[in-house]
């Protein structure tokens, strides 16, 4: 590598590393006084934008400059496979004989070895390199098995504390695990992560970065995945599944919801917040012990954006306090929470508590809303489920480099002079009246609900002209699954996508896809909810 190469490499380093240093403010305490978008002058727009044009031109042209990695092909060559298969049809009503059954388990993903120097904690960019430092808590994969007994196939759901899993990682577990699917028709077989910024990494973006600028276009990245960590990961999700399946049991299953804006703050405008978490809860027929599956909206990161201590963060707690107050084993998976995260002044965490003793009380205010939920209706047994793979371009050029310095493990395939991930939605209907859809990423709500800014407050100055998604579905309560099957980062709606460095944007754009994926996955969404109804 010429030294000419080797600084213009250290300048993009430089320019990811600002943006990793404004990042963890996005999860800062929220401060009622400060607007959270402020009003930008023209000048500033105009400036900002003629920054990220500078930007985005020296990264495209390094970028040309650093080879493709071999595993990224033209999009004509690329083979889709291990996209479940679904339902093979939606039911609008319950077949003759439904009812519901579910199982679920868990295991810790931990070896023991996590404090050789060879694992790395997923969270935000560093210099050095982020290995582990220290165990709070556990790491855990919690997995759930459900069906409605149509004889349509059973529907798994795994959700990892990690801070992302890419498609590419999700494809190889599913086709580790093809057989054993097949033999338990099991016809859809969903990875969602906690999202914690406090897990062992398995995206690849925190390793060695020096060590990663010396192996770009390389087949065999250097980056923060520790592939001995990833077989054990795959190995519990295995395990996992097989118990689930042993164990389901007939029962029935209640919906209900609570409002927990208290709980949450959002960073960023426009104030949309997909705060009506919601609890599925099964009581199985035999008085066994009861499953919460729940959602929420509220970012892991308890123990800070950066930090090198690992922590499941307050689900881990909840789950303690559940299991010890409510008999219920747990699963969460969370929602549409691009900028929402916790808020512990309003629960009442004192300051200056440690991080254990912070996420214990959370955690407890937490597990006693749900505990609360009073509007429950019990669900028809009725279980559908359609999957779709996607695929986005992507204009954000520092993803491109990082991509190609092996730092994220993302599938992407070449589109003449464009780059695109390869990544994947799904749509599901739990009993007659609730809709989910499984997002590759951290959605803004906006874009699901309605709400997006227009044309007078978005950073573009143009409307968004898109229906939200919820309007696609109709007359359902709509819930969404993030960081699921994938994690290609913040998807933004396209008008309010902002330049890369101004400071109101909380870093988001840092970490997206790009400009377009937001109206490209809400058409993908319409898309795929057409074909289905």
């Amino acid at each position: 590598m010429t030294k000419t190469f080797r600084k213009v490499l250290s300048v993009v380093l430089c320019i990811m590393l600002m943006g990793s240093v404004m990042a963890p403010a996005a999860y800062a305490a929220y401060d009622p006084e400060v607007p959270v978008n402020a009003e930008v002058s023209t000048f500033t727009k105009v400036f900002y934008d003629a920054l990220d044009k500078v930007i985005d031109t020296l990264v495209k042209g390094i970028n040309k400059m650093i080879p493709n990695p071999p595993t990224w092909v033209n999009k004509a060559d690329h083979v889709t496979s291990d996209v479940p298969a679904g339902t093979e049809e939606f039911l609008d009503a319950p077949a003759d004989g439904a009812y519901w059954s579910m199982g679920y388990a868990n295991a810790s993903i931990l070896t023991g070895n996590e404090m050789d120097g060879k694992h790395f904690v997923g969270g935000s960019l560093s210099v050095s390199d982020k290995v582990v430092t220290a165990i709070l808590d556990d790491l855990l994969v919690r997995t759930v098995v459900m069906s409605d007994n149509s004889g349509r196939g059973n529907v798994a759901f795994v959700v990892v504390d990690a801070y992302g899993i890419t498609t590419t990682h999700v494809r190889e577990i599913r086709a580790s695990l093809a057989d054993f699917c097949a033999a338990n028709n099991i016809v859809s077989l969903n990875i969602s992560v906690l999202h914690q910024h406090s897990a062992v990494d398995t995206l690849g973006m925190n390793g060695s970065i020096l060590k990663a600028l010396g192996n770009a276009g390389k087949a065999d990245p250097v980056n923060g995945i520790n592939k001995e960590y990833m077989a054990n990961m795959t190995a519990k999700i295995a395990e996992t599944l097989e118990s689930a399946v042993a164990s389901m049991s007939a029962g029935t299953l209640y919906y209900g919801s609570a409002d927990f804006s208290d709980f949450v703050t959002d960073k960023r405008d426009p104030q949309v917040l997909d705060a009506e978490f919601d609890r599925f809860r099964f009581v199985p027929a035999d008085g066994g012990r009861e499953i919460w599956f729940t959602t929420s909206a509220a970012h892991c990161v308890g123990n800070g954006a950066g930090g090198k201590e690992l922590t499941g963060d307050y689900p881990y707690y909840m789950e303690q306090y559940i299991n010890e107050n409510y008999n219920a084993d747990f699963l969460m998976v969370l929602t549409a929470e691009q900028g929402t995260t916790q808020d512990w002044e309003a629960v009442g965490v004192p300051e200056g508590v440690d991080t254990v003793e912070g996420l214990t009380i959370y955690a407890k205010a937490f597990s006693e809303k749900f505990a609360s939920i009073d509007n429950e209706t019990e669900v028809a047994p009725v279980l559908n489920i359609a999957h779709k793979e996607t695929f986005y371009t992507i204009t954000n050029q520092i993803l491109v480099f990082a991509g190609k310095m092996g730092l994220i493990s993302n599938t992407v395939v070449i589109d003449g002079d464009n780059y695109q991930v390869v990544s994947e939605i799904g749509y599901m209907e739990i009993g007659t009246d609730v809709a989910v859809v499984l997002v590759p990423g951290e959605i803004a709500a906006e874009l699901v609900y309605g709400g997006c800014l227009g044309s007078d407050k978005a950073w573009t100055g143009t409307d968004w002209t898109y229906a939200p998604i919820a309007e696609m579905i109709g007359d359902k309560e709509v819930i969404v699954f993030g960081i699921t099957n994938d994690q290609i980062g913040y998807i933004i709606p396209d008008n309010d996508y902002m330049a890369l460095l101004e400071p109101s944007n909380k870093s988001l754009e840092l970490v997206a896809t790009g400009n377009r994926t937001g109206s490209a996955m809400v058409k993908d969404f319409e898309a795929l909810i057409a074909s289905v109804r």
